[in-house]
């Protein structure tokens, strides 16, 4: 009988071992996307400290940054495009925060469950996506304007 306990808790190791391998070679582009947008923007902006990361999957990846300069401005949020083109800056409080993006859903769409908030871009204007299920429980997507909150658009996916 210890011979299958052996046996099983060699088998679940290397099962466990694999799931970990796998996962982290789907995460590695990921990780390498966000690698590349930091060391663009410590070059571009001098950003040297991050508070928090978000990674944007619209029309054309992104990379947004939370976080503090080497001359020591605070709450910096750089937009960094996947490909080349324009790193956008601005400071967290020239637009809305991902609290009061999330209160003008639950207001204007009254969403069963919100899902996440991510910083982006699309087309030069950044932008908050919210992901929410809506009451019909479809999986939607809500788009403001960063600056002031105001509706971008919206869609929802069929049932």
């Amino acid at each position: 009988m210890k011979k299958w306990g052996w046996l099983a808790l060699i088998v679940f190791s290397f099962l466990i071992w694999q799931a970990w391998s796998i996962y982290g070679e789907a995460m590695a582009p990921k990780r390498s996307m966000a690698e590349k947008a930091f060391a663009r923007a410590e070059e571009a902006v001098g950003l040297v400290d991050v508070k928090k990361v978000y990674t944007y999957y619209g029309e054309e990846a992104c990379t947004v940054f939370i976080g503090q300069t080497k001359q020591g401005e605070t709450d910096i949020v750089v937009w960094v495009p996947e490909k080349e083109g324009d790193i956008v800056v601005k400071r967290a409080d020239s637009g809305i925060s991902e609290a009061e993006a999330r209160a003008i859903l639950q207001r204007d769409r009254h969403p069963q469950q919100v899902i996440d908030a991510t910083l982006g871009m699309e087309k030069g204007v950044p932008l908050w996506e919210l992901t929410y299920i809506d009451a019909e429980g479809r999986y939607s997507f809500y788009y403001l304007h960063f600056a002031d909150g105001a509706f971008l658009k919206r869609y929802s996916f069929q049932r």
